[in-house]
């Protein structure tokens, strides 16, 4: 049949495997060289036979060079063997030329890939390579001054590296192509085909900036300015894929539920006000602080500056204010204006000051959260369990507050003092806090406590119970007779509870749940170790972006944009010598 007649040509092409015979060198002057997939070549005219076998070689000289080369050195003389030996000298000598030549451009080669990799990682401008060249050939100047002979060696093969403004921008479509392959290759169940910044490879879960495929789960901040004139996004997502999962970022989430007002609002307004006023009224009068600060040797050398789009901010101005509190007020006595005199009351006033300080321990108790949730290689799992430590906290707080005030140490020891009492503002905002983040992160839409529990404790959730009918509302082709099943089947697997224990959760659906038996089990764990818990990869990759293409870049295009960008943001480090074979030199 055709299969047969295609394996019996192939067998002739690929199979025979005829080893080379030394005194084929002396019959038929050819040589086979020393490296991986050598091929007999010839050594008078140097081109190769497909297949080492005699007939081919004989041919070959028979027809190309047996009337002359028999001529003048005839067979078994002491001539012909001479000049067989000069021949096969002379070849291995060319074939040493040739492979140092290549290892050095080839050494060149992956220096210039190295050098764009960093350029890109470090959102630098292409023409920066040659930059860099000169600077690198300056050290080596002055390093080895003292031995021309090593200077002279070095500099040269660092003039060999090609790192022009046109190749490195080569370089970096190489990587970051390269990156994008990597990025999405094929899996067996690689996030079941949907593009998000969490991706599977073979062993590992990673976090970067993918392109967009299919998507199934969407996270957004809501905020206008994003959406433009393009309003009702997640609607008519919604309308096309009707499972979708529509989130709140959780950062922004937890941000919203701290949101100041009334007499909190009013604190915080005033705090920002006299860090204004003291950076901003003057040049002259903020270099004057300084100078105060740095000559009594205070804590600090300045006052930091409050911005609404930094969370952490608003909790370090306070910190840096109740440090500084005697400084400033002594600096603003030196002081005429009557608003330095307004703010000097701010500062004396023991009752104002209560609620600095107040604010001060519970935005560094909201700082430690928000700084657990930021970040890379966070699932929704491990950001709903950070909340939901943190909603134990806030009933602790809320009993605290109220008695001996433990987790306020500033407000204790201001209170401590000067005998002051509690005040029911502090306790209003507590609880308001409290009840923010219960109302906030009790329920989930289509995501429930017992679909996280299962991800987190797959051994600790009934095969009966009702998260299975949950799981299929999420993943609507799941096979919930068979995860039921396959749940049983875990449970009783001494050897998964083991591993469990001893790698982390990312690692355990990866690498030790097998495909094959637990088919629905770790498919709905890949879906929640893909979705997106927050909008924190979007928007430092916005960052990384609005560096990159900075009004000194304008020429830079949209293809080339897309490559820096990833390639900044990326942890994956690729191997520049097996990308070689990517560059069309």
């Amino acid at each position: 049949n055709d299969k047969s007649m295609a394996n019996t040509k192939k067998h002739k092409a690929d199979f025979e495997n005829h080893q080379f015979k030394s005194d084929w060198t002396d019959c038929f002057c050819f040589i086979l060289p020393d490296h991986a997939k050598a091929k007999p070549t010839c050594l008078i005219c140097m081109q190769t036979v497909v297949v080492c076998k005699t007939d081919n070689l004989k041919r070959h000289f028979n027809t190309m060079h047996a009337a002359s080369f028999n001529a003048n050195y005839p067979p078994e003389s002491d001539q012909r063997k001479q000049k067989i030996a000069n021949m096969i000298t002379s070849f291995k000598h060319s074939v040493s030329t040739i492979s140092k030549s290549t290892s050095a451009q080839e050494s060149a080669t992956a220096a210039s890939l190295q050098i764009s990799w960093y350029l890109a990682k470090a959102n630098k401008p292409f023409a920066d390579a040659e930059l860099m060249k000169s600077c690198a050939v300056a050290m080596v100047s002055e390093v080895l001054r003292h031995d021309e002979k090593q200077k002279k060696t070095v500099v040269e093969l660092l003039q060999q590296v090609p790192l022009s403004a046109n190749t490195a921008t080569r370089r970096v479509e190489v990587l970051g192509t390269a990156f994008c392959f990597f990025a999405v290759s094929s899996s067996s169940d690689w996030a079941h085909n949907r593009g998000s910044h969490l991706y599977r490879t073979d062993s590992i879960l990673c976090e970067e900036w993918l392109g967009c495929w299919q998507i199934v789960s969407i996270v957004t901040d809501g905020a206008p300015s994003v959406v433009e004139q393009h309003k009702g996004l997640v609607s008519r997502l919604s309308a096309i894929n009707p499972a979708l999962l529509a989130f709140h970022c959780i950062i922004h989430k937890s941000v919203l539920c701290a949101k100041l007002c009334g007499k909190m609002q009013e604190t915080m307004d005033t705090v920002t006000r006299l860090v204004n006023f003291v950076h901003e009224n003057s040049s002259l009068q903020h270099r004057l602080f300084r100078a105060m600060l740095d000559e009594i040797s205070a804590e600090h050398k300045d006052l930091l500056l409050h911005n609404d789009v930094r969370w952490l901010s608003k909790g370090r101005v306070l910190e840096r204010v109740c440090d500084l509190r005697d400084e400033l007020a002594s600096f603003l006595s030196t002081l005429q204006s009557q608003r330095a005199q307004e703010f000097k009351i701010f500062l004396i006033d023991n009752d104002m000051m209560g609620y600095v300080f107040f604010l001060c321990d519970i935005m560094s108790h909201l700082n430690c959260l928000n700084l657990q949730l930021q970040g890379k290689n966070h699932t929704v799992v491990d950001m709903y369990k950070a909340v939901e430590a943190f909603r134990s906290k806030v009933k602790l707080l809320e009993k605290d507050i109220q008695g001996r005030k433990l987790h306020f140490p500033r407000l204790r020891e201001h209170c401590e003092k000067n005998n002051m009492g509690e005040d029911q503002v502090m306790q209003d905002f507590v609880s308001s806090l409290a009840k923010n983040f219960y109302e906030c992160f009790e329920c989930t839409p289509k995501l429930s406590s017992d679909i996280l529990l299962f991800l987190r404790q797959p051994f600790s959730v009934s095969a009966d119970g009702q998260w299975t009918a949950e799981a299929k509302k999420v993943w609507p082709s799941i096979d919930e007779a068979a995860l039921q099943m396959e749940v049983l089947e875990m449970g009783t697997s001494d050897v998964l509870k083991a591993q469990h224990r001893d790698v982390g959760v990312k690692d355990f659906w990866i690498n030790m749940v097998p495909q094959a038996r637990f088919k629905n089990t770790r498919g709905i764990a890949m879906l929640l170790l893909t979705m997106f818990p927050s909008t924190y990869i979007c928007e430092s990759s916005f960052s990384s972006m609005n560096s990159i293409k900075n009004q000194d870049r304008n020429r830079l295009s949209n293809a080339h944009l897309d490559q820096c960008l990833r390639i900044a943001t990326t942890e994956y480090r690729p191997d520049i010598r097996n990308l070689e074979n990517l560059l069309k030199i």
